[in-house]
């Protein structure tokens, strides 16, 4: 997969997510993984970083507690719109990417974060072959962007 240059990264004047927004219940090895991986970097060294080897750090958005993945949701929104399937057989980091997004809708978030998603919620949908040109991994990246979708949703009627 290629990612193609911006000339508008995604800055944030938000300060850096300390160790304790990453595992804020304290002995999630997997929040501490992901602090380890992103901890004290901003967004764009999050973003080089994360494009070198999304495989291995997909699931980090994942477990990150919420402010830790509120200050690096833009390095997933940016991937996800610059990324560009050029292997037939690769694996495809958008499906991961929507089950991660939607494990953190479970607590609640900002109407901010919530806008963010939904907009990247509907690119995702809207651009399915960008990401793999297999019609049955299409389907499966759609599921997860509708799972997503629907906690946004949800997260919006429990704060009208």
């Amino acid at each position: 997969m290629k990612v193609r240059p911006s000339s508008n990264p995604n800055r944030s004047p938000a300060p850096l997510p300390s160790e304790s927004d990453f595992d804020p219940y304290g002995g999630c090895l997997d929040a501490q993984s992901a602090w380890k991986h992103f901890g004290g970097l901003d967004l764009d060294s999050a973003y080089r970083k994360f494009c070198e080897n999304p495989l291995f750090y997909q699931e980090d958005f994942m477990f990150m507690g919420p402010t830790a993945f509120r200050f690096y949701f833009p390095v997933v929104d940016r991937y996800l719109r610059e990324i560009r399937n050029d292997d037939e057989f690769g694996d495809c980091e958008a499906w991961i990417l929507g089950k991660a997004i939607a494990a953190q809708l479970e607590t609640d978030a900002t109407d901010e974060l919530l806008m963010s998603i939904d907009r990247l919620c509907s690119y995702v949908r809207a651009h399915l072959a960008q990401y793999t040109s297999s019609l049955r991994d299409q389907k499966r990246v759609d599921k997860a962007w509708v799972l997503v979708e629907n906690r946004v949703s949800k997260q919006r009627r429990k704060h009208p």
